[in-house]
């Protein structure tokens, strides 16, 4: 079964800074685990561990077999209008898949106005935003303010990272909102992941089979993990073929 991992990072920890060598890994992981392609996100911040977006570019230039795939970054807090500028260049170019929002992460919320532009962009070229939930600082874009973003710009994809873990349950009652999609990057994060977390997974899967993606954030997260949580779940073969690849395909245009 092809497997497309719709979120990794580049290592950031007990690695060498070398980012030549950082690909070399990530490319090791990928076959050492049998996935396919996957979407590589960046970092929003210009000096990082895990690649800015014009380094990640670099490292992995678009090609129309790719089988590493770019989501660029942007954060209000940073050369926020020159972020902007490189974003729309590499969209122009069709060099990027995506655009990341650290939400929590970074102390903005998904309703900054700042971010209008952004949400522009993604619409004109067709791109998601995907958008960092759950963990530290939830409510930078809990339920609630990802719902006033999904009903003010109905054009937009807008993707939920993690599912608001270690609160999945919180998705399911999301799915209402047809532009919303969930990549389940983290939900293992533990190697056992606990039985109220496995239902609602179930429940996201069964009210949006065509809008959930497998991820797995590694390298913060392991791959292996995440891939045998969705097997464990025993999925009927064409809603596992969705979750693994066919979701994520289809909504990054691969």
């Amino acid at each position: 079964m092809t497997i497309i991992d719709a979120h990794m990072h580049l290592p950031a920890n007990d690695i060498s800074p070398l980012m030549l060598r950082k690909r070399d890994v990530l490319l090791q992981e990928l076959d050492r685990n049998r996935v396919d392609r996957c979407i590589l996100i960046a970092d929003s911040w210009d000096e990082t561990q895990i690649g800015t977006t014009a380094e990640l570019l670099t490292m992995f230039p678009r090609k129309p077999d790719s089988r590493v795939l770019i989501v660029g970054a942007i954060t209000v807090h940073m050369d926020y209008m020159r972020k902007l500028g490189e974003l729309k260049d590499f969209l122009e170019r069709g060099q990027i898949v995506g655009i990341k929002l650290y939400t929590g992460h970074e102390p903005f919320y998904l309703t900054d106005p700042l971010l209008e532009p952004v949400y522009d962009l993604a619409i004109r070229y067709q791109v998601p935003v995907l958008f960092h939930s759950g963990w530290d600082e939830p409510h930078y874009a809990n339920p609630e303010i990802a719902a006033v973003i999904l009903q003010r710009y109905p054009a937009l994809k807008l993707v939920c990272c993690h599912c608001w873990y270690p609160h999945p349950e919180k998705s399911p009652e999301m799915t209402k909102y047809p532009n919303l999609y969930f990549d389940l990057s983290s939900v293992a994060d533990s190697g056992d992941v606990p039985d109220a977390a496995e239902s609602a997974v179930r429940r996201l899967i069964e009210a949006a089979p065509d809008r959930v993606m497998f991820g797995s954030d590694a390298f913060g997260c392991s791959q292996k993990a995440h891939i045998q949580f969705i097997r464990d779940l025993r999925l009927p073969p064409e809603t596992e073929s969705k979750i693994f690849s066919e979701n994520a395909a289809r909504l990054y245009r691969l």
